[in-house]
């Protein structure tokens, strides 16, 4: 049952969508440009929508379907598909629970269930509801199962392992027998690629259970299970699901034919993956896991997305469009005064769905209760948050919306690298300026004008030099907070000794303002080296700030990946300030860096 205030809406839409679902349907994946990549393309029916003309436009009971954690992975991979089907069919309808996480949102945005399932029942009414499947033996294909996901998906099938004791009516596709002689993953992805890639409407990378951190990059063994968390997703989209480990390893077959899969697709450009591309681990970081240098044609970025539920958040309602629908804190009223510092701390990695929906929306939590506690410590700080959550998850973004204008504080910005999670320099010339737009619309909604920019070490000469300037020309991107990727290296573009930002103009006037890489990822003192200044310890990275020249202007990206919190690094290090260091917004930050250089 949804909450009080979302029941009007819902009504009016189901009772409106059913005349407009298969013009949208079929339309919206085939778009081309800014608004087939920010919002207006629908990569899922409207609320209400079947593609499968069954029940178009009529409303089903509201079930969580309680899903213990040990279930068998292919049970777990039916339950979500079939969740995807319904959410598909009459949005918003499943709902799995596999975590506390799960319970917390459903707590949070006051949804009730009409009722609560569990696996055994929802299984039995979803073959019933949906009697098509695709055969597959778990045991023998495991490698194969992102290839049965998507001749599901596209089937509207649900995929049922050997060993399930379920009777299914009719057996759309077999995969025992049709990749009998397609054994290997390339050639299971060649043959479901050739026959089924227009039925589809985007991209996911789903590890079957590949060892994401065996030496053996190349060859690695199956050693895990595979997470079925997107598959909701992946049904409720129609995605096509791939995971070649050498498919972004030049001159292999794999990499031949993710390059023809990335350059011959009906799906808008450039290409949104979902999911995760956890392989070729090297560096400290999957090598690809940005997808833009994984194929010549350079059209893709990533959307990380292994989390379940999607299907059920993004056809509940529409997605957020219109800019002003999400009410967000006045920045600050902050005159330059170059006898203070000014510093803006960005929480990281709101690129990351999974983080959004766990993590950080904790950390939020906790900084609602300690600004409550003292209000010392609630010095404004920005949060990096996904813009696709205005499409996948429009109530958990304005749940992070509101719990923010609580503190009063709290800001938000663009995540790596603003729409996509990519390397945006090294994309190809046809789709550079393309994501530039859909960065920009994506600001405009969620009212910010700045953005984390991620390059690879080698590409910042080209960043700087002709990609970034094109920010200028339109003022809706203002600020540019990067982070160079391995982390550990400098960028190599002539940063001076003391100098913490520089102002980009664009070609025809505007200027953005550019600030110095810098992260902080842990807080016990531990590294040494060139990583030491990322594990400083909250006294020591007081010191390092009030030690900045008088006038300066920076800031400091925080990642969780070194042991980090707000609570032992930032709320720490606030009492050890000196009174000339402030902590601003980003976009306090950008506006007041450009005032300093003249350029505001």
């Amino acid at each position: 049952m949804q909450s009080p205030e979302r029941a009007p809406e819902l009504e009016e839409q189901r009772a409106t969508a059913s005349a407009t679902c298969l013009a949208g349907w079929r339309r919206g994946p085939r778009a081309r440009g800014v608004a087939a990549l920010v919002v207006v393309v629908l990569a899922s029916p409207p609320l209400g929508c079947s593609s499968s003309g069954d029940g178009a436009g009529t409303a089903r009971a509201f079930r969580v379907v309680t899903v213990d954690p040990a279930t068998a992975p292919p049970v777990q991979l039916a339950v979500q598909a079939c969740a995807g089907l319904y959410n598909r069919s009459h949005g918003g309808s499943v709902y799995t629970r596999m975590s506390e996480k799960d319970s917390r949102w459903l707590d949070d945005l006051g949804l009730v269930p009409d009722e609560t399932v569990d696996v055994g029942p929802f299984l039995d009414a979803c073959l019933a509801d949906f009697p098509r499947c695709v055969r597959y033996s778990y045991a023998d294909q495991q490698t194969l199962v992102p290839n049965v996901l998507t001749v599901g998906a596209a089937l509207e099938a649900v995929p049922l392992d050997e060993s399930m004791d379920v009777a299914c009516q009719d057996v759309a596709f077999d995969a025992r027998v049709e990749f009998r002689d397609r054994s290997t993953p390339y050639e299971a992805t060649r043959y479901v690629y050739e026959r089924y890639v227009d039925d589809t409407t985007g991209l996911a990378m789903l590890n079957p259970g590949y060892d994401s951190s065996a030496p053996e990059v190349w060859a690695p063994p199956v050693t895990r299970d595979i997470n079925a968390a997107l598959v909701d997703f992946v049904f409720s989209q129609k995605l096509f699901v791939v995971f070649l480990v050498n498919g972004c390893i030049a001159p292999t077959d794999e990499h031949a034919l993710l390059e023809q899969i990335a350059s011959s697709n009906p799906w808008p450009k450039p290409i949104g993956v979902y999911g995760y591309a956890d392989s070729w681990l090297v560096f400290g970081g999957y090598l690809f896991e940005a997808q833009t240098s994984c194929v010549a044609s350079r059209n893709m970025g990533a959307i990380p997305t292994n989390v379940n539920n999607l299907s059920f958040f993004s056809s509940r309602r529409r997605p957020i469009t219109d800019p002003g629908a999400l009410e967000r804190n006045p920045p600050e009223e902050i005159a330059y005064d170059p006898t203070h510092t000014y510093v803006a701390f960005v929480v990281g990695d709101g690129d990351n769905v999974q983080y959004i929906l766990d993590a950080r929306s904790q950390w939020l939590r906790d900084r609602l209760v300690e600004c409550e506690r003292d209000r010392r410590l609630c010095a404004p700080i920005t949060w990096s948050i996904s813009p696709h959550l205005a499409r996948l998850a429009p109530d958990v973004l304005e749940w992070y919306f509101a719990r923010t204008r609580e503190t009063g504080h709290d800001y938000f910005m663009l995540p790596p690298s603003g729409y996509l999670y990519s390397y945006p320099s090294s994309l190809n010339d046809g789709v550079q300026d393309e994501f530039i737009e859909a960065t920009e619309a994506a600001a405009t909604i969620l009212g910010t004008a700045s953005t984390v920019h991620w390059e690879w070490f080698t590409s910042w000469q080209t960043a700087e030099g002709s990609f970034l300037p094109k920010y200028a020309r339109n003022g809706v991107i203002r600020g540019i907070f990067p982070v160079n990727v391995p982390y550990m290296f400098p960028t190599f573009t002539g940063w001076k000794a003391n100098q913490t930002v520089k102002v980009l103009a664009g070609a025809d006037g505007g200027a953005v303002a550019l600030f110095r890489p810098r992260e902080w990822r842990g807080v016990d003192g531990s590294g040494s080296g060139i990583v030491a200044p990322f594990y400083l310890r909250p006294e020591d990275m007081a010191k390092e700030l009030a030690g900045y020249p008088r006038g300066t202007v920076a800031y400091v990206y925080m990642t969780s990946d070194g042991g980090l919190n707000l609570a032992n690094s930032l709320s720490a290090m606030i009492p050890d300030l000196p009174e000339h260091v402030r902590l601003v917004s980003g976009d306090t930050a950008a506006r007041l860096a450009l005032e300093a250089a003249g350029a505001g």
